[in-house]
């Protein structure tokens, strides 16, 4: 599979998604391996493609796979690979989400604390020591991703580059998600770049960044009467940068993902649809949040 065949596999574009040629609408659910024991991984993805959902979200915490500077570990519960080839198997697509940042609810936002120890690194920012261990990440995780994306190989159709950046502080956030999309190109990416905003800071999320896609995590009042005229605006929006409106994270009553499909959204991610439990000492210190489902 070169290349050119690979891209026109997996592409999005004002009209929405499509996958080998026909337009799709993807239906996704939250689960990630990090959470869950790896005899576990089969069933769950099992269960997720018996409720009608043809694809899952996972993210990748860094500092689940690098417990110290060069420390990795990709066996047991790391097998992130593995996980990615179950899915494979149980016929469901996969959005990758290697952040570096992902939140999720997570230590440190996946993070490494060790960081921390170089007084003049600078995370989240367009800054070259944060960038020189991020490229070590990168380094690991894409070319797992490269490997299994679709359909050469694997599941995976879209990549998530950071998470939710209109939230943070970042001074140049164009410089910043530009050399995360040049990493993925430069591993072999070739299915769609997305960039999830939380906030609906489309160029706060994206840096306006030409070849990453603008998504919304869109948490509205399932109750609202305003959830469709909310929703078309930001189909508005992301159609005049010609690609489809793709909500990344939402509510999971049925009621209001019914009404995010008829007001056009073209991929619907209930987070945490199927989900599990943050063992040791991985929560976010930002709440309670036992992240089960």
């Amino acid at each position: 599979m070169n290349r050119t065949e690979t891209i026109e596999a997996v592409r999005v574009d004002g009209r929405g998604v499509w996958i080998d040629g026909r337009p799709r609408t993807l239906l996704c659910a939250s689960l990630f391996y990090f959470r869950l024991p790896r005899e576990q991984w089969r069933e769950r993805l099992e269960q997720v493609r018996a409720s009608g959902y043809t694809c899952v979200d996972v993210y990748l915490p860094w500092n689940f796979h690098e417990s110290a500077p060069g420390n990795w570990s990709f066996e047991g519960r790391r097998d992130v690979a593995a996980f990615l080839d179950l899915a494979h198997e149980t016929g469901l697509y996969v959005i990758a989400r290697p952040g570096p940042y992902i939140c999720s609810e997570w230590d440190g936002g996946a993070l490494p604390a060790w960081l921390g120890l170089d007084p003049e690194l600078r995370v989240r920012q367009n800054e070259p020591r944060y960038l020189e261990r991020v490229t070590a990440w990168f380094d690991q995780v894409l070319p797992l991703l490269a490997g299994r994306q679709y359909p050469a190989n694997g599941p995976v159709v879209m990549v998530q580059l950071e998470n939710e950046l209109d939230f943070f502080d970042c001074a140049d956030r164009a410089g910043y998600v530009s050399a995360l999309r040049d990493a993925a190109l430069g591993h072999g990416i070739t299915v769609p770049l997305i960039a999830c905003s939380g906030q609906g800071d489309l160029a706060g999320a994206t840096g306006d960044v030409a070849g990453v896609v603008p998504a919304c995590n869109f948490y509205p009042a399932d109750d609202s009467p305003d959830i469709e005229a909310e929703v078309r605006r930001y189909a508005c929006l992301v159609a005049e940068r010609g690609v489809p409106l793709l909500i990344t994270e939402t509510n999971r009553r049925h009621r209001t993902l019914r009404r995010l499909l008829a007001s056009g959204a073209k991929l619907i991610a209930p987070y945490l649809q199927s989900s599990g439990w943050n063992f040791g000492y991985t929560p976010s210190t930002a709440g309670d949040n036992p992240a089960t489902s």
